[in-house]
């Protein structure tokens, strides 16, 4: 009697598997052929792979880049210099950010600047990260094992210089937070130790505390793939979302983390780190900064890598929601980290409009 429960039991078991792996795969090949514009979505052939969002309209920074690339320093100096308010250091930063690739495509500008103004804090700034930038650039994305000896080599000559300069930096502009996230960047590339990153981290923190891109970088130490793990770098990034107020973006930095999970252990992450109350923060946080500043620059990769968890942990509905909201862009991760991020994109959309229960 016992036995045959017992096979009866298996069977309806191996049955159900069955069933819910055909409907699976059927969903699957449905998704790659669904209309999307039937959802309210952007047709397949109108996707965009080269950015994760619109382009902003900043007319002033476009006249300051366009000027550098003529080798006049001063519009960038004049933006910087706008940008030294302690209530927005996100702008700031921002502006470090746009000014270093500028320089990393060509200096003149900055060699002109500093060379004029020696002591001026923005113009090193600016600089230390170019350094940075640079020395990521010279070692490649790849892991250890797979780059080559001359670039580990130009790596370790140009990761101190960016570090000295972001030092010499923090010095002359000591209440700017910018300088000490060049070196939380630095720090996993010179191979810091846990207690020499928490002294970094701690400066940068008593400076901006709920920085968004710096919690970025040091959740990028923190990983595994680094000199962290998993259990680090998900408590690191817990604790940044618990200490933030409520429509902070900084909750997002456990997207983050669950991206850097699954780029380790596949899609087994999603079900192992993600839960209902991250997501449900994470969307609140979201759609609050979106009323208050829908052009924020961080809001597409934000709703990129959410569509993405949403999807693969079946919150469907939900996940249709945000492709609705971003539009034709693809060009962000996780869909970046194929070869071709159109169709691995527009599959999770399939999938999200067929399994959200919604008729066309």
């Amino acid at each position: 009697m016992f036995t045959n429960l017992v096979t009866a039991v298996g069977l309806a078991c191996l049955a159900w598997a069955l069933v819910h792996v055909t409907r699976l795969a059927l969903r699957n090949q449905q998704a790659k052929r669904f209309d999307a514009s039937a959802y309210g979505l952007v047709p397949r052939d109108q996707l965009n792979s080269h950015r994760a969002g619109p382009p902003r309209d900043e007319p002033a920074l476009r006249l300051a880049v366009d000027a550098a690339c003529q080798g006049d320093w001063e519009p960038a100096s004049g933006l910087l210099a706008s940008a030294s308010d302690d209530k927005d250091w996100e702008s700031r930063w921002r502006l470090v950010e746009v000014f270093a690739d500028v320089a990393v495509e060509d200096e003149r500008w900055l060699r002109i600047w500093r060379a004029e103004r020696p002591r001026d804090a923005d113009a090193v700034v600016v600089h230390a990260h170019a350094l940075l930038l640079r020395a990521w650039a010279a070692r490649g994305a790849k892991y250890a094992g797979q780059t080559s000896d001359s670039q580990m080599a130009l790596f370790a000559e140009l990761l101190p210089t960016a570090m000295y300069a972001a030092q010499e930096a923090a010095q002359l502009a000591p209440r700017d937070p910018c300088p000490w996230i060049t070196m939380i960047a630095a720090a996993r590339g010179l191979g810091l130790s846990h207690d020499e990153f928490r002294q970094l981290w701690a400066e940068l923190t008593a400076r901006a505390p709920q920085h968004y891109d710096a919690h970025w970088q040091a959740l990028q130490y923190w990983s595994q793939k680094w000199y962290g793990s998993h259990k680090l770098m998900f408590k690191f990034a817990k604790e940044a979302a618990k200490s933030a107020p409520a429509g902070s973006l900084l909750s997002a930095i456990c997207l983050h983390a669950v991206h850097e999970a699954v780029l380790q252990e596949g899609d087994q992450a999603y079900r192992t780190w993600v839960t209902k109350p991250m997501l449900a923060q994470i969307q609140a946080d979201l759609a609050q900064a979106a009323q208050t500043a829908p052009d924020d620059h961080r809001l597409p990769p934000i709703r990129h890598l959410l569509a993405a968890t949403l999807v693969k942990t079946g919150r469907y509905a939900e996940a249709l929601a945000q492709f609705r909201l971003i539009g034709g862009w693809c060009g962000a991760a996780p869909w970046t980290d194929a070869n071709d991020p159109v169709p691995v994109f527009d599959h999770a959309r399939g999938l999200a409009a067929l399994g959200s229960g919604r008729r066309p």
